[in-house]
């Protein structure tokens, strides 16, 4: 049951930042950033590595060649790796959400694998209007069993995240991969009104959602984002429906626990923690409310879009944290660390 309906995105909201904000005409803020003509960048295999992607290589899959970039973790390690896969937003791509997130340090930090994949324009994340991109989730199989043949991934501990459009692909990937997919993790994103009814996951799923409360461009209430003018369109959830969603299928207590993180940055922001118990083994949902913060990745190394998508949090590195949540699971329901170390408060600004 919705606690508050959907209100209508204004138009203004939608629309792209001006270049005066950092952004191209006919960007929808993500990850930041397209090329001058307001289409996504088409990743350029001369620039590997530039911003710390990794590698630049390409696989068919669903009939087309589909590019992306992985970076292996530093230094020696014994065995299989676990793999985390980064979802760019929309109109973005590898390059930007690389250096965005700053996966790739966190990757060499705590001994895992990072792979920035590209979308077609924008991910087929649910919503009709996005159906025209290709078929992403045959995308992510592909990738990951590349990935496991190719670079040492242990197939039992793949982990995907993304923001904005990227964010709604991996609420996607929650629905339909959960199969191949240990835990989840989606930023400023919540489901599409048409697709939630669809979503059959094969299992229960730990999933962490993190989104800031003063997000405009998908609104914690809900909103209708008017389509035209590279403009998508579609309904966005409430995000209290995508969570009672998560928590109901993960078989999760109606009443979780909030906790406040410390205040640690001068930046409008504050950060708290609501985490469900009694979930089905091996699983967690958990909301990171950044109060304050926009449409926005916390602890984002650069911002590209500029003001039009709100504040950024500087109480929690969003990459290490959501990185403390993955190393947690894997999908022979085992909750052995994954990485190097074990502080899980890693994520949490000194």
């Amino acid at each position: 049951m919705r606690l508050r309906a959907p209100v209508t995105a204004g138009p203004l909201l939608i629309l792209v930042a001006s270049t005066a904000s950092g952004g191209a005409p006919g960007h929808v803020p993500g990850d930041g950033g397209t090329d001058g003509e307001g289409r996504s960048s088409v990743p350029d295999p001369s620039a590997s590595d530039r911003d710390g992607a990794g590698a630049y290589d390409t696989l068919q899959a669903g009939g087309q060649t589909r590019s992306f970039y992985v970076h292996e973790p530093a230094g020696s390690h014994s065995g299989p790796v676990a793999l985390v896969i980064v979802y760019h937003g929309g109109l973005g791509s590898p390059q930007r959400i690389a250096a965005q997130t700053g996966f790739t340090a966190v990757a060499d930090r705590n001994g895992f694998a990072v792979a920035y994949p590209a979308s077609i324009d924008h991910w087929n994340d649910g919503r009709d209007s996005t159906a025209q991109f290709g078929d992403d989730t045959a995308f992510t199989s592909a990738l990951i069993d590349h990935l496991v043949a190719t670079a040492g991934v242990d197939r039992r501990r793949v982990y995907v995240t993304g923001v904005s459009n990227g964010g709604m692909m991996v609420l996607r990937l929650a629905c339909e991969r959960a199969d191949a997919i240990a835990a989840f993790a989606a930023v400023a994103a919540s489901f599409p009104d048409t697709y939630m009814s669809r979503c059959r996951p094969a299992r229960s799923v730990p999933i962490m959602i993190i989104h800031g409360r003063d997000d405009r461009l998908i609104p914690e209430e809900g909103a209708t984002i008017p389509g035209g003018n590279l403009r998508l369109g579609g309904i966005i959830q409430p995000l209290r429906d995508t969570l009672e969603f998560w928590r109901k299928h993960d078989r999760c207590e109606q009443k979780p626990t909030t906790r406040n993180l410390p205040d640690t940055s001068d930046d409008g922001t504050t950060v708290q923690v609501t985490e469900y118990s009694g979930c089905a083994p091996d699983v967690a949902v958990t909301f990171v409310d950044i109060i304050g913060g926009g449409h926005t990745w916390p602890g984002a190394r650069v911002n590209p879009v500029g003001q039009v998508s709100g504040r950024v949090s500087r109480d929690i590195d969003g990459t290490q944290f959501i990185w403390d949540f993955f190393r947690k699971y894997a999908l022979d329901g085992s909750s052995r660390g994954a990485g190097r170390t074990g502080n899980e408060q890693h994520g949490v600004a000194q």
